[in-house]
């Protein structure tokens, strides 16, 4: 036993007392682009796997199936802010605000170029209320909203997406997408 308590105290003795070395939870370093003065654009391409006409997506109580027809022609709204910055309702905080539609189960919207190198918060919502709510620009109930957290540190309301030294491509697929 006291074999034991000096064997587990050594251990204990050796951990890293930092949490980032604790959980290997470690802030990429922006790429080293030969030219760090050009902007890149991102497009964001949603990817949803189609299962009978329907998508899986997440909910408190479970799994939930969103027709596929109650996505076509859908309107689908992002925002891209700074890395660690949350949207609050604040413009300002905005380095892009970007609309476009769903084709089915598919969308793909490209960004101008306004992005350098490093990383990036997407908060993003597809209007996907049978027949649309028509009630003002910001996500309702039933709608579609996207989030990471496999990620280190995340947010809970955003996908945490990198550019590097060329235009980027972020693909959402049913595992972003909760009902809002």
């Amino acid at each position: 036993m006291r074999r034991l308590v000096c064997l587990l105290a050594l251990l204990a003795a050796l951990m890293p007392f930092d949490t980032d070395a604790r959980c290997r939870c470690r802030q990429r370093k922006p790429a080293r682009c030969r030219d760090a003065t050009p902007l890149h654009s991102v497009t964001v391409a949603i990817d949803f796997t189609v299962v009978d006409g329907a998508a899986e997506v997440i909910t408190q109580t479970g799994l939930y199936r969103v027709p596929v027809t109650d996505l076509d022609g859908k309107t689908v709204l992002f925002l891209v802010t700074p890395r660690s910055v949350i949207f609050q309702g604040f413009l300002s905080d905005a380095i892009t605000i970007a609309a476009g539609q769903m084709q089915g189960a598919r969308a793909a919207i490209t960004t101008a170029a306004l992005f350098a190198p490093g990383d990036y918060e997407l908060a993003l919502f597809i209007d996907a209320v049978p027949g649309g709510n028509g009630k003002g620009v910001g996500p309702q109930r039933g709608d579609l909203a996207a989030f990471d957290n496999t990620i280190c540190d995340p947010t809970g309301v955003t996908v945490r997406f990198s550019v590097g030294c060329e235009d980027a491509i972020v693909t959402l697929q049913n595992r972003h997408f909760i009902i809002f």
